[in-house]
């Protein structure tokens, strides 16, 4: 039995010695399953918006688009921009936003931004900002033009939108409309936050930040992009704050501490 062993190791051995090294062979290709991507078409309309009422609530303000990992905070939100068979990458800021770039009109149809993220993983928000505000402050006619653009523009972020919402689009302004909850995504998470504006001051209670007003039910986490990784820096605003307090009124956040 030792002398069979033996015998049958010598040959594997000598199978194995005299078998070539197969050389490593590259496939191109691409996966077939949904990526998160935005067309270039819906982005221009949120530049067009922003442009014809920037004057009506944020005259000096900036716009951007921003990605966020809707999920888990550890994706990486990288894009690049694709038409024809081009390719290029895009730069974000520490922010993870980008600018519009006027040229991008002049991109063939069906141009995209896209990520090499799966369908579902990003949260796309329109972001309008004042420069030269405090960290962790938002001017509120910033956020008015940010629904503007993105509700009457590009339609980027994911909600319960049912036809009663279009209809109503058509003949209101849903970003003054006290019958819409709107919210917005803080740079970090958020402990409390306070509308002021002069020597007028309030403070939200705390069913308006988290996602508490908007219900916990899990139905829902697949229609809307804060109830994941984005829960604890979304702030929604009262429809009174939307509508009764002037643009240059400030939303002062206080971030959470370890």
């Amino acid at each position: 039995m030792k002398v069979l062993a033996l015998l049958s190791l010598t040959v594997a051995l000598a199978a194995q010695a005299a078998a070539p090294e197969l050389p490593r062979v590259e496939v191109q290709g691409e996966s077939t399953s949904r990526r998160e991507q935005q067309t270039v078409a819906d982005l221009l309309r949120v530049l067009d918006v922003f442009e014809r009422e920037r004057t009506l609530h944020a005259p000096r303000a900036e716009l951007r688009i921003r990605v966020l990992p809707r999920r888990d905070l550890a994706d990486s939100p990288a894009l690049e921009l694709r038409h024809g068979g081009v390719r290029e990458p895009m730069v974000l800021d520490a922010l993870g936003r980008f600018a519009i770039p006027p040229e991008w009109r002049a991109l063939p149809a069906g141009a995209v931004v896209r990520s090499r993220l799966p369908d579902g993983r990003l949260a796309w928000t329109v972001d309008v900002r004042t420069p030269g505000l405090p960290d962790d402050t938002r001017r509120l006619g910033d956020l008015r033009l940010e629904c503007r653009a993105d509700l009457y523009g590009g339609a980027l972020a994911r909600g319960i939108k049912p036809p009663a919402f279009y209809a109503l689009r058509a003949v209101t302004d849903l970003c003054m409309s006290s019958q819409v909850t709107l919210g917005f995504f803080a740079d970090r998470p958020v402990f409390a936050a306070q509308v002021s504006e002069g020597g007028r001051r309030t403070e939200l209670p705390y069913r308006w930040m988290h996602g508490s007003e908007m219900g916990q039910s899990s139905v829902m986490f697949g229609l809307v992009d804060w109830p994941f990784a984005l829960r604890d820096r979304f702030v929604v605003l009262p429809p009174d704050k939307w509508t009764t307090w002037s643009d240059d009124a400030l939303v002062e956040l206080e971030p959470m501490t370890p």
